[in-house]
């Protein structure tokens, strides 16, 4: 993944505290009927200036909007590398879909992303420059698992490291490559992972160590539909843990949906590995 400095450890009785507040109140707003989308974002774990790293994940999520309701779960498979100058990430994904009266299993929307380090300061704290990421068709439209075009999604990150905490913060604009016949003309779609025909996406992730073994994490996810009157506006928070054992490590992660469509709310649970 982008590469980060092996943290310092900071104040434990500080992060503790920050924790708490930011954990637990989130956790409150999950009784609440909203929804929102899951976006891709890059794992928060520090890395070397060059590593690679493989992942698998599990998510569960239940939905509810307008006359569809059910659930679904997901398995996805990343692979990333990451060295002084560029980072690549390559995502795989399955489903299991419920609705009412309905079943179905299948592949997602594989996704790609790039992003090159045009800027890096000269302690490697910031590292910035150009992003594009990519979904390709490989879920079926018809059965909600997948967007039945390509979607590519130029933009920017930026990311910050200091004292153990590392910060990541991207923004983009995501445009639909297909007619207007295509599947994706009424709304967000798919249910597993909605996106408009075109927006701009906005993420901010967190991370801080508790201890050599030990890091909270948190992140903000959402997109505005631009140039798109069927659209609609999306945000979720997603505040998490991560245990590290050496190259291993095992990241939990709730999903709350303040905006938008179409998860009440959402889990995720991966297993990961870098070197």
């Amino acid at each position: 993944m982008t590469p980060f400095m092996r943290p310092r450890i900071i104040t434990r009785r500080t992060l503790r505290t920050a924790f708490a507040s930011v954990f637990f109140g989130t956790l409150c707003w999950a009784t609440q009927s909203a929804a929102a989308q899951s976006c891709h974002a890059p794992s928060l774990r520090p890395t070397e200036s060059s590593a690679y790293r493989a992942s698998l994940a599990a998510s569960f999520a239940s939905f509810g909007s307008g006359d569809q309701h059910g659930e679904y779960q997901g398995l996805f498979a990343t692979f990333n590398f990451a060295q002084r100058w560029l980072a690549a990430e390559l995502s795989v994904p399955a489903y299991r879909l419920s609705r009412t009266g309905q079943h179905v299993y299948g592949m997602g929307d594989v996704a790609l992303d790039a992003r090159a380090h045009l800027y890096r300061s000269s302690d490697d704290a910031l590292i910035a420059g150009p992003e594009l990421a990519a979904m390709l068709p490989t879920g079926s439209a018809d059965d909600g698992l997948g967007m039945g075009h390509v979607m590519l999604m130029p933009g920017a990150f930026a990311q910050f490291q200091h004292n153990g905490l590392a910060l990541i913060a991207q923004l983009a604009y995501g445009r639909a490559l297909a007619s207007k016949n295509a599947h994706h003309h009424e709304g967000p779609m798919p249910l597993v992972n909605p996106m408009n025909r075109s927006e701009i996406t906005h993420a901010f992730g967190v991370s801080a160590a508790l201890s050599t073994n030990l890091r909270v994490m948190g992140r903000w996810l959402g997109a505005v539909h631009a140039f798109d009157h069927t659209g609609s506006a999306r945000e979720l928070v997603a505040p998490g843990l991560q245990f590290i054992a050496g190259a291993f490590d095992l990241t939990f992660e709730f999903q709350i949906a303040v905006l938008g469509a179409p998860f009440t709310t959402r889990s995720v649970m991966s297993v990961g590995a870098q070197w």
